[in-house]
C-alpha cells in the first residue's frame, strides 16, 4: 500500500537528514508539504521519529550538533575522543527507548493533567519564562556577558522572526550552530572504539529527563532539550552518563507529550507536531499517531545500532576539506528557502555563534533568540 512506501520513505530521509548539518526535521516536513506529498500524516511522524534518533550521531561522533543534541555533543563527543563513543551511542538509544516506553505509558494520564496545569500557570508564564532565563544566565560561566549575548541572540531572534520568512529557524540556528560547528571542525584522529557493556547507573536521569519533558512541553521558547538539561543540572548533579540520558529522553519525552497538548489544550511547541495538526485531528487519532512514532522511533534505533560500527570507520574519514563546502551548501539551501534576507540572518547568526565559542560562553544562551521573542509577544510587547 502507498501509506507504507511513504511511511518507510520518510523513515529513510529522516535518517539521512539527521546526518546532514542544518537539515532539521522541520525543514524536511516543510518541504515535504510543499511538494504535496500524499498520506503526508505517515511522512511527517516516520521523518519525526527516526531523525530526533539519528541527530545524535554527529553530535556525538563529529561534534557537530543541532538544536536538540547541543549539549549532549560536548560530554558524547569527549567520550568518542577517548574511545567511548560506541558507549555513548548506546546510552542515547537505550534513553530514548526506555523515555519513549515511559511516556507513551502516561500519555493518557497526561491528556487530564495538562490542561489543570495549563489553566494553573498561563497568566505567569512570562514571569516564568523570565525566572528561567535569569538561572539560565547566572549559572553561565561569565554571567554579565552571557547576558548581554543573551539579550543580543534575543534581538536577531526577534528581527528574524518578523521578517516573514519561510523557515526563519533555519537560517538563524544554523549560523548559531551548525556553520559554527563546521567552521571549528578538527579531524581530531578518534582512537578505536571499543563495546563495552552499559552500566545502568543513568537509568535514575531517564526518569528525570521524561518528567521533565513533560513540562516543557508547557513552555512557550523552552523546548530546546538542551536548555532543559541546563536548567535540571542546576538541580541535580550529572556525571557524563547521566547527562547523556538526560538530554536524550527529555528529547523524546517532550515529543511525545507535544500529541497530548496539541490534542488536549490546542497547543504545540513542536514543529513537526504543529504541521501534524494541520493534516488530521490528533485527538480522534492519537492510537494512529502514537504507534506510527513508536515504529518510526524504533526503526531508527535498530538501524542506527546496527550500522553503528559504520558510523565509528566512517567518523575517521577526514572531512576538514569538506568545510567550505558544507558551509556553501548551508548558504544554498538558506537562500532558496528564504531568500536574501535569509542569508543576512545566517550570516548575522554564525558571528554571533563565532562571538560565543570564542568568549566560551554557553551555547545554551543562544536560545535567547527564542525565548526573548516568546516573553515580548506573552508581554504583548510584540
Amino acid at each position: 500500500m502507498i501509506w507504507i512506501v511513504i511511511f518507510l520513505l520518510g523513515v529513510l530521509v529522516g535518517l539521512v537528514g539527521a546526518l546532514i548539518p542544518g537539515i532539521h526535521s522541520n525543514t524536511i516536513i516543510s518541504i515535504g508539504n510543499s511538494l504535496g506529498i500524499e498520506n503526508f500524516e505517515f511522512f511527517i511522524l516516520a521523518v519525526f521519529g527516526a531523525h530526533m534518533v539519528a541527530s545524535y550521531v554527529p553530535a556525538i561522533f563529529f561534534g557537530i550538533p543541532e538544536q536538540n543534541s547541543v549539549l549532549a555533543s560536548l560530554p558524547g563527543h569527549r567520550m568518542t575522543l577517548s574511545g567511548k563513543g560506541l558507549t555513548a551511542l548506546k546510552i542515547v538509544l537505550f534513553s530514548l527507548i526506555i523515555s519513549l516506553l515511559l511516556s507513551v505509558g502516561l500519555f493518557y494520564p497526561s491528556m487530564s493533567v495538562f490542561p489543570f496545569v495549563y489553566d494553573g500557570i498561563k497568566e505567569w508564564m512570562p514571569e516564568m519564562l523570565i525566572l528561567i532565563s535569569a538561572v539560565l544566565i547566572l549559572k553561565s560561566k561569565k554571567p554579565i556577558v552571557g547576558g548581554v549575548l543573551f539579550l543580543i541572540a534575543g534581538v536577531l531572534g526577534y528581527f528574524t522572526l518578523r521578517a516573514d520568512l519561510g523557515d526563519p529557524f533555519l537560517p538563524l540556528f544554523s549560523g548559531m550552530f551548525a556553520i559554527n560547528s563546521i567552521l571549528n571542525y578538527s579531524n581530531s584522529k578518534i582512537p578505536e572504539q571499543k563495546e563495552k557493556e552499559l552500566n545502568l547507573d543513568f537509568i535514575p536521569y531517564i526518569l528525570v529527563g521524561t518528567v521533565f519533558g513533560f513540562f516543557a512541553d508547557l513552555f512557550p521558547g523552552i523546548g530546546s532539550a538542551s536548555q532543559i538539561a541546563a536548567f535540571i543540572s542546576l538541580l541535580i548533579p550529572f556525571n557524563t552518563a547521566g547527562y547523556l540520558a538526560t538530554v536524550s529522553s527529555v528529547t523524546m519525552s517532550e515529543a511525545v507529550f507535544s500529541f497530548a497538548t496539541a490534542a488536549s489544550i490546542g497547543k504545540s511547541r513542536m514543529g513537526a507536531t504543529a504541521v501534524l495538526s494541520e493534516s488530521i485531528k490528533i485527538q480522534e487519532n492519537l492510537g494512529f499517531v502514537l504507534a506510527l512514532f513508536m515504529v518510526s522511533v524504533l526503526i531508527a534505533v535498530i538501524a542506527v545500532y546496527l550500522i553503528r560500527r559504520k558510523i565509528v570507520e566512517f567518523a575517521k574519514i577526514d572531512f576538514s576539506e569538506m568545510r567550505v563546502l558544507l558551509a556553501l551548501y548551508l548558504c544554498g539551501i538558506s537562500f532558496l528557502v528564504d531568500g536574501f534576507i535569509g542569508l543576512l540572518v545566517l550570516g548575522v547568526a554564525s558571528l554571533l555563534g563565532w562571538i560565543f565559542s570564542k568568549l566560551e560562553i554557553e551555547k545554551t544562551l543562544m536560545m535567547g533568540a527564542v525565548i526573548v521573542p516568546t516573553i515580548l509577544l506573552l508581554l504583548r510587547v510584540w
